[in-house]
């Protein structure tokens, strides 16, 4: 067997994990480039005129210069791209919704101290609650305003998303802030107060279509996807916030002292293997017409969307029973309020409910639905938005009347009172979001 077929044949043996995208040549991400610029319109309804003409000049300039480019490159160009829309649910699926890049071992969360290292990969565990000063020799907030523009949403979606792109060294490679080994150097201040320096080499690359969540990693007993994790958090429940206590499961609720009840609601749409949501929802109705309470809690901060149907009946009957009993409703908000979620938010407020937290990750009035559309070449999907979603009482003389799928008219679903999740609450232990609204 001569050298170079030796040479292919090991290739061949290889695990794809070493790379996150197939190596393209310029002809094909050209292809795919033009496939973009010829379909994506069509589809998505969220585009501006001037913003479909901005598009059209960034992919058309990506298209005829894909020779001069590297994958990162085209890839952090192309989600640009999408983003100009200025909607959030018009984007290139890379590191959410489907894993078609890399990431490093360690997770990060936004707190209103800083970047924190959640969790790690064993070898990393001495990162564990570390406070990042540096990435790529930048500060954490320099950095987060360069991947910004990967993905449309608001200030709060930004920060949400900046935890994916920040961790993944095809973005970082893509913007030409580190080297094509994927090597990445972080300084860090650790939890007894020492700055240190930590180079960081990429994880194996592990395609999905599956979904992962940012907001996982601040549980230590979800298990997470790609890697074996280790949390700076105790497994313990007794030693965690209630918000913490159950991250694998769509929907619970517990009644607290106080006489409140809280439901949790973390994903819209039915779990498989569990009850549906609505008998869930049926039957706390049920609960609270046995057994009156004070005050309602529904905590929505990570539920980032699904399928609205499931919970939309209870929601409004629960907004409605409230009305009638004069009984007082808070709804817990925050960056990964999104999609479906935020449609539960706006159903409750339009009964009187009161919002806390943080300002959710999408306004009240958005461009949804649609579907993903899969470049030919890199397989990479495109979501497009087609159906107009309005929950405020905001005219929108632009969008006709066909395209408006969702028409609420809730007063505002910013939060009334705002509450952000500090460090040190959480490496407690503590909710300040949830005492808030106990204390009233």
């Amino acid at each position: 067997m001569s050298f170079a077929r030796l040479f292919l044949l090991l290739l061949a043996l290889l695990p794809c994990a070493a790379i996150a995208q197939p190596a393209l040549t310029p002809e094909q991400w050209r292809q795919d480039l033009q496939a973009a610029l010829d379909s994506l319109l069509l589809k998505d309804r969220s585009f501006s005129p001037a913003e479909a003409a901005a598009f059209r000049r960034q992919v058309a300039n990506l298209r005829d210069s894909a020779h001069l480019k590297t994958t990162p490159q085209l890839v952090v160009g192309l989600a640009k791209a999408m983003a100009l829309s200025g909607n959030g649910h018009t984007r290139l699926y890379i590191l959410r919704n489907r894993t078609e890049l890399r990431r490093y071992p360690v997770r990060v969360w936004w707190f209103s101290e800083g970047l924190y290292v959640v969790k790690t990969t064993p070898e990393y565990a001495g990162l564990l609650g570390a406070r990042i000063e540096q990435l790529a020799g930048q500060s954490p907030e320099a950095l987060h305003r360069r991947v910004t523009p990967l993905f449309a949403g608001s200030p709060g979606w930004a920060r949400y998303m900046s935890t994916y792109s920040l961790t993944s060294p095809e973005i970082l490679q893509g913007l030409d802030l580190i080297g094509p080994d994927g090597l990445l150097t972080i300084m860090v201040k650790d939890r007894h107060g020492k700055t240190r320096s930590q180079q960081l080499a990429p994880l194996p690359f592990q395609r999905t279509s599956q979904p992962t969540e940012a907001w996982w990693d601040l549980a230590p007993t979800h298990p997470g996807r790609g890697a074996t994790w280790l949390s700076a958090l105790p497994t313990d429940t007794t030693h965690l916030a209630l918000y913490l206590h159950r991250p694998e499961q769509y929907y619970w609720q517990q009644h607290l002292p106080g006489h409140a009840l809280y439901l949790q609601y973390n994903r819209a749409g039915n779990q498989p293997g569990r009850e549906p949501f609505d008998s869930l929802g049926q039957h706390l109705l049920r609960q609270l017409r046995r057994q009156p309470v004070k005050k309602v809690i529904v905590d929505l901060r990570f539920n980032t969307g699904g399928n609205l149907d499931a919970g939309a009946a209870f929601f409004q009957a629960l907004g409605q029973y409230a009305r009638q009993h004069q009984l007082p409703v808070f709804v817990l908000v925050g960056r990964a309020t999104f999609s479906a979620g935020l449609y539960h938010v706006a159903q409750l407020c339009s009964t009187g409910a009161v919002v806390v937290g943080e300002p959710a990750g999408e306004g009240p009035d958005f461009w949804a639905e649609g579907g993903n559309w899969l470049l030919p070449n890199s397989g990479m999907s495109l979501h497009y938005a087609n159906r107009y979603h309005s929950y405020s009482a905001a005219p929108h003389p632009d969008v006709a009347p066909a395209d408006i799928w969702l028409d609420l008219d809730a007063p505002d679903i910013t939060p009334s009172q705002r509450v952000e999740l500090r460090a040190k609450d959480y490496f407690a232990g503590k909710d300040p979001v949830l005492a808030a609204v106990l204390k009233r």
